[in-house]
């Protein structure tokens, strides 16, 4: 473990964590010590990957996990047999069972005193603090359930393609978008109902609820208002709706891919019916898979369209930028060339202006021939350099330029 961690940059605990998260098995200690002896050790076979294990881990990142849906023999035998052993033990899922003093410690939402815990990789819940411990108990029933019927759930990988919707918590939403800055988890809470993967939360539900305020930034409920005598009074404790936390759950299942989603609700009508009806839910939701299912088909058949239409779109512009270059080296070439010629054409007109005036002036006198020689050194320096062989050996053609 040390000589491989240090490869990896990392410490031995740390990629000892990365091994329990990838469910990768690791040698007991003494393993080498006793290859190294020559005495047989036994070897853990590396157990199947299910729909939404990791299986490759990056340092500083996150790692591919497998995607669903896959073969329902697959997750009916494995799946199986490892959930239904796991949730036939007594007490809470592993999901619940340390939660609770992670929601406890977090902060509190500007609207309603949702519960925001600092820590992110935790089970999807959007409740209040009077509303923790039922929506922790309907959870902890659910994914019981969920289990023992072969269906594990899981905090999905990073990478998890499933897109969690934002959560509305009111029980009757408008077309005006609710500003509460709820929390929301790093991992989403994923079942695999034989390996398609259906997103879960849990949420307490607002109801509009008539308001009066009472002063210093406080709202009481207007039928445990009590207004003070005198009518002057009135503009000072005015009458207000608001959306305030009923105890009263929400079961959210989702599934997406790409831009295809699907998602359906559960209510209760008073809180605390859905533990008289876990039974009820299980069979409700594990019936969505289909549903689910072809929504994820419908995101793929879509994302493969729009990864077609993006790669032909490259490829013409990929063309096209062929064509530019192509016509741009051409034109370099041209004028290059052009400006070659442009020089031995002067050059020439030069050589025979010089030719000319110097048999004229055979018979002029000695003052002018020495003029002439000045000027005609004085045009060939304005002319600059006569083209040579090198100059049209460094011309470069249109396909050399590339």
């Amino acid at each position: 473990m040390l000589k491989i961690a240090k490869e990896f940059g990392v410490s031995s605990s740390y990629l000892a964590r990365v091994c329990t998260r990838l469910n990768v098995p690791r040698p007991e200690r003494g393993y080498w010590a006793r290859i190294a002896a020559g005495q047989r050790a036994p070897k853990a076979d590396l157990p199947e990957a299910l729909p939404g294990d990791e299986i490759s881990w990056n340092p500083g990142g996150g790692g591919e996990a497998i995607q669903g849906p896959t073969d329902a023999r697959l997750e009916t035998t494995v799946a199986a047999r490892r959930t239904a052993a796991k949730a036939s033990l007594k007490g809470p899922h592993d999901l619940i069972a340390t939660a609770k003093p992670h929601f406890l410690a977090g902060n509190l939402s500007r609207e309603g005193n949702y519960l925001k815990p600092a820590k992110r990789n935790l089970v999807d819940l959007v409740v209040t603090t009077e509303s923790l411990d039922p929506a922790l108990s309907l959870a902890n029933e659910l994914f019981n359930a969920f289990e023992r019927k072969g269906h594990r759930i899981i905090l999905a990988a990073l990478n998890e393609s499933v897109c969690r919707p934002e959560v509305d918590t009111r029980d009757a939403p408008t077309k005006q978008p609710s500003y509460n800055n709820l929390w929301g988890p790093a991992r989403k809470t994923v079942l695999y109902v034989n390996g398609t993967p259906i997103g879960l939360t849990i949420f307490e539900i607002t109801e509009a609820t008539a308001m009066r305020y009472k002063g210093d930034g406080v709202y009481v409920k207007e039928a445990d208002f009590v207004m003070p005598k005198g009518a002057h009074w009135e503009q000072f404790h005015w009458r207000s709706v608001k959306d305030i936390p009923s105890g009263r759950l929400c079961l959210r299942a989702y599934s997406s891919y790409y831009t295809a989603q699907w998602s359906r609700q559960w209510k209760e009508r008073h809180p605390g019916d859905f533990l008289k009806k876990v039974t009820a839910l299980v069979k409700e939701v594990i019936a969505c898979e289909a549903e689910a299912a072809e929504a994820i088909a419908t995101g793929k058949q879509r994302a493969e369209a729009e990864d077609m239409r993006w790669k032909a779109q490259q490829e013409q512009w990929r063309r096209e930028e062929l064509q530019r270059k192509r016509e741009e080296a051409e034109k370099a070439s041209r004028n290059e060339l052009e400006t070659l010629l442009v020089r031995c054409e002067r050059w020439d007109r030069l050589d025979r202006l010089i030719e000319a005036v110097t048999m004229q002036a055979a018979d002029a006198s000695d003052e002018s021939k020495a003029r002439l020689d000045m000027l005609i050194d004085a045009a060939k320096r304005i002319e600059g350099r006569r083209p040579t062989l090198e100059d049209f050996l460094a011309w470069k053609t249109p396909h050399e330029r590339g």
